[in-house]
Formats: structure tokens, C-alpha cells, sequence
């Protein structure tokens, strides 16, 4: 069995990997970091990662949006993209918008229900306090016991 010489080992450039698995790699990058994500669109411009690629779409982290809802009024094209793809964060940030800024609560609660049934975790406080704040105290309650209990009374409070 030879041994790999890490002085002779070659670059692999995303150029040359096979499409499946660059976009897997661009992908698990907007995963974990929109920022990475983007400087790597911007360093990699002929490689067409588009936001928009279901693949990459489905995965991206959208949390400045999350943060900010009425950010994504100006992506209005690219959040829908998001939402073909089911991103989460997109469905939480649609139903923030719907429900705070369009005053369509029916539609906002039924994308931000997508989000927390997904497992968002700021979808699930956010469903479970708009329960409570409709009078489905019940349901909102149980809601806010269920995270209580999965993820520890510091993360909800926060």
C-alpha cells in the first residue's frame, strides 16, 4: 500500500469537480453561512451558483432575513425561489411579512406553521405565541412547553 505525499497531492480546484458535487459543496456552505456563501458566488461567478438553483435554494441560510423580515421585501423574486425550494427560513420570513406587514394572518400563520413544523426554531415560538395571541391558548401553550422542554428555558428565553 502506497502512502499519499502531501507534497505531491493536487489541488482540486471546484472548477474541475463534477456539477453534482460542486453544488453539494456550494450548497452545505450557504448552509451554514450566507456570507461564505455569497463570497463564494462572487469568486466563482462561471460556476453559476445561483441562489435560485433548487439545490442551494433549499439549504440557504437566510439568516440576516430572519433577523430582519422586511429586508426581504427588496428580494421579492429571489424569496419566492426560497419558497419554491421550501426553505424554512423562507417560509418563517413570508410568514412574519404576512402576517405583521400585509396583515394576512391566515396565510402568515400557515407559513410560519410550515416553518415550526419543520423544526425552525424561531418559527415554533413565533406559531405558539400567535396561537396564544388569537385565543388557541391551548395549542400556543403546548407549543412553548414542547420547546421548553426539547431545548432548555435559556434558549426559549432568548
Amino acid at each position: 500500500m502506497s502512502s499519499i505525499n502531501p507534497k505531491q497531492s493536487i489541488m482540486q480546484t471546484l472548477e474541475a469537480m463534477p456539477e453534482d458535487m460542486r453544488l453539494l459543496i456550494v450548497s452545505k456552505v450557504g448552509q451554514n453561512s450566507p456570507v461564505d456563501y455569497f463570497n463564494t458566488v462572487l469568486t466563482c461567478r462561471s460556476l453559476s451558483f445561483r441562489p435560485d438553483n433548487p439545490s442551494v435554494a433549499k439549504d440557504l441560510n437566510l439568516s440576516p432575513f430572519v433577523k430582519k423580515p422586511v429586508l426581504s421585501n427588496q428580494y421579492e423574486s429571489l424569496m419566492d425561489a426560497y419558497l419554491k425550494a421550501d426553505n424554512i427560513d423562507a417560509h418563517f420570513v413570508k410568514g412574519m411579512i404576512q402576517f405583521f406587514q400585509s396583515q394576512n394572518q391566515v396565510l402568515g400563520l400557515h407559513h410560519i406553521h410550515i416553518a415550526s413544523k419543520s423544526g425552525h426554531l424561531q418559527g415554533r415560538y413565533i406559531f405558539g405565541v400567535l396561537l396564544m395571541a388569537i385565543g388557541e391558548t391551548d395549542k400556543g401553550i403546548k407549543i412553548i412547553n414542547d420547546l421548553t422542554e426539547e431545548k432548555g428555558i435559556s434558549l426559549v428565553e432568548d
